[in-house]
Order: C-alpha cells, then structure tokens, then sequence
C-alpha cells in the first residue's frame, strides 16, 4: 500500500547502491571533519610532549622528509626533545637522537656573537677597532673604517653573498652537480678575493643595515687577526668549555662519525629528488663563522637556554619595540609577529642538506629548536611549531594550570 500516494519504482538493486553510495559518503565527511579538526593538547608537560612528537611525526609523514629533531623550553624552564626519521638514507645503522650531529648553518652566528661578546668583557678585543688596524686581511681601503662593531650587527653595507656574473657557476654547478655552492669564497683566499671585488668595495662605501655571510666570514678574520688566535681555539675557550657543549665543533667532529646525519635534498637543490643524499657543503676558513658549527640538539638546547635567558632579561626593559621582519638583525635574530600576535625572535640556518631554526616566544617565555636532515626553507616550519605551541601555552601565566581552571579565570 502505498500511503504517501507515490509509487517508489527504483529497482531493489539501485536502492542497495544508493545506500552504499550515501554511507560511503557519510564516512568521507566524517574522516574529513577528524583531519581537519585540530587535536586538543592538555596544558602540561605531557602534553607538551606529544604536540612536538606528532608534529615532528607528521613532519617526517607530510612531506616525505629524512630526519627531524624538535626541542622546546618551557616557561618553568623545563625541557622537552622529540624525533621522528632517519639519521641518513645511505646507512640505516645510524640512530637518529638528541645526539646526532648536524652542521647547523646560520645558527653558528649566534655562537659567534657570544664568542666575540665574551672577548670583549674579558678586554681581548675592542668591539670598535676598525679594519685598517687588523694587520694581513690585505682589503681594499673602502674597508678601512669598517668596524668590528658593524660586521657583529650586520651593519657595514656589505651584502648577504656575492654572486656576480662569473660568480654564479657554482650556484649553477652546485644545482645541477652537487658541488660546492660556496666554492668561490670559503677559503681565507676565496673570501678576500670576493670582499674586493667592485660590488662589495661599493657596498661597504654606503654602509647600512644588511644581513650579511660575507660580513660574518669577514668578522672571523678580523677577531684572529686581533686576538691571535684562531676561530676554532676562540670558540673552545669562550663558549665550548664554559658552556659544557660536549659534540659542537666547526666543521664535521673527528672520531664521532657514526653519530654524524647524513645531508639530503628537500626544497633545494631544485634539480634533486626530495630525499636524496647530496654532499655536506663544509664552509672552510673563508666563510666557517658565518655557518660552518656542527653540533647536536643536545648541545644546541644548551645554547638555546643562554640565549632564551639573556633575551628574557633584556625584554623587561623592552628592548624589542622596533621594526618587525626581516629589516632590522637583533644580536641575529629578526623579530616577527606570530599568527596569534606574540612577538617572536627566530633565527633560522640553511646549507645544502640540512636547515635550522631558533625560535623564542617573547610573550611566552616558550623557545624552540629545530634541527633537520633535509635542506627544506626553515622558518616556515619554525611559525608553524609556535603557533601550534601558542595553542597549548597561550600565556606564561596560565602554563601548567588545568585548562577548567584558566578557562574559570578567563571568565
């Protein structure tokens, strides 16, 4: 009997499909709903834990990548490390942990801003001698009021590298050929040759605020030249030994070679497949102070928590007030707003094969650590790690309070 007055002539068989169809359908939506919800983190340590294991999991998942080691600071000063990968696609024997050892590109700057800090406390060097005083540099005399001072804060004019015409094979050659990008300038020869060429002799005519590798290579010549000694012997006694760092050296560490990651492909080289092994680009005397550190998470936590301790006192007479972005280097970080609106000081480092990234959360007190195998560009991921640790410690206040309670303050 038909009730409705309608007779329903859909086959049995058509009936059976639409209700596959509309359940197959009602599966999709609900697996969509579950990934594009954001997991809930609880306000603790634990919690903290997993948020850096997952996103370091998802990491590794996302985008097919070798190896990554997370580290965070917490604002009660605790400290958490997760890893997720592979050490190195060429010998699966090798562990990745918090004490593999990685070359960490830029970072190495913010070790040679302590280095130089401390050389100067201690009265071995003067942060305003200029250039014409450091004998053998051998540099054309556009460089002789050039200070100490200018090449710490990125303040003589001269550029990030220098790539003219007859320069740019290597890049080229480094894409194509995995040689060494840096072939041109990171000898002590290479780096001279390179500071007297017409576009740098003009840059440093002009001097401005400029994020320089050509003015940390620089910076390292000039302290040696001062003090006497060579970068490496500086960096032992200044930072190394004090600080305790146990696996941090500049260029790969001797005997410590199963703990070393292998260096792969990510974003760059453009011309590689993601993932493949290419050559670890060892930065030489010329350019070893503007990114030539190897080092381990574990040692790297270390320089973190110096850093995180020295800017937090610093910001309470708010220091940090200026231009955010990339337009203004503070002691080698940019300030940047995060997508919450904190203020934030990154620092991030890239060679051919691995990337880096410091972040410390001004509002928070939160600092994080990034070390990958993959040369991938670094502060994106960095901000992705901070907003997603802005959801679980939205202020340092409420850190470890039960979330009904600080949703109890809120209201």
């Amino acid at each position: 009997m038909n009730v409705s007055g309608f007779t329903d002539s859909t086959p049995p068989g058509r009936r059976i499909a639409h209700a596959f169809a509309l359940a197959a359908a009602a599966v999709c939506v609900l697996f969509v709903t579950a990934c594009s919800t954001p997991r809930e983190y609880p306000r603790t340590e634990a919690g903290v834990r997993q948020l850096l294991q997952d996103f370091a999991d998802g990491y590794i998942e996302d985008t097919d990548s070798v190896g990554i080691v997370v580290g965070a600071i917490l604002p009660d000063d605790s400290s958490l490390i997760a890893v997720s990968g592979r050490s190195d696609v060429l010998d699966p024997s090798k562990e990745l942990s918090p004490d593999t050892i990685f070359p960490i590109g830029s970072l190495t700057k913010n070790m040679v801003f302590e280095m130089a800090g401390e050389l100067e406390r201690t009265g071995q060097v003067d942060f305003d001698t200029p250039l014409k005083d450091c004998s053998g540099l051998g540099l054309p005399p556009e460089y002789d009021s050039v200070t100490v001072r200018d090449l710490l804060l990125h303040r003589s004019g001269l550029p990030r590298e220098s790539y003219t015409l007859t320069e740019l094979w290597p890049v080229i050659s480094a894409e194509i050929w995995d040689s060494n990008v840096y072939e041109n300038f990171c000898t002590r020869e290479g780096l001279i040759e390179t500071l007297s060429n017409s576009e740098c002799r003009s840059a440093v005519s002009h001097p401005r605020s400029r994020y320089s590798n050509l003015g940390y290579g620089l910076l390292g010549l000039a302290l040696e030249s001062i003090t006497g000694e060579t970068v490496p012997e500086l960096m032992e006694h200044t930072v190394i030994r004090p600080w305790g760092l146990r696996d941090t050296s500049f260029g790969p560490p001797e005997g410590k070679e199963d703990r070393i990651a292998g260096t792969h492909s990510g974003d760059i080289p453009f011309f590689w497949f993601r993932g493949r092994h290419v050559r670890s680009h060892y930065l030489g005397e010329g350019l070893r102070t503007a990114g030539g550190v190897w080092s381990s998470a574990s040692d790297q936590m270390i320089c973190l928590r110096k850093y995180r301790e020295r800017f937090l006192s610093m910001d309470r007479e708010k220091p940090f007030d200026g231009p955010t972005g990339e337009t203004e280097v503070y002691y080698n970080y940019y300030l940047v707003d995060s997508p919450g609106g904190h203020r934030c000081l990154i620092r991030y480092g890239m060679t051919f094969g691995v990337a880096s990234f410091f972040g410390i959360d001004l509002d928070t007190r939160t600092a994080i650590l990034i070390l990958r195998n993959n040369c991938d560009w670094p502060d994106s991921v960095g901000m992705d790690l901070l907003e997603r640790l802005e959801q679980v410690i939205p202020d340092a206040e409420s850190w470890g309070a039960d979330s009904e309670d600080v949703a109890a303050a809120a209201s």
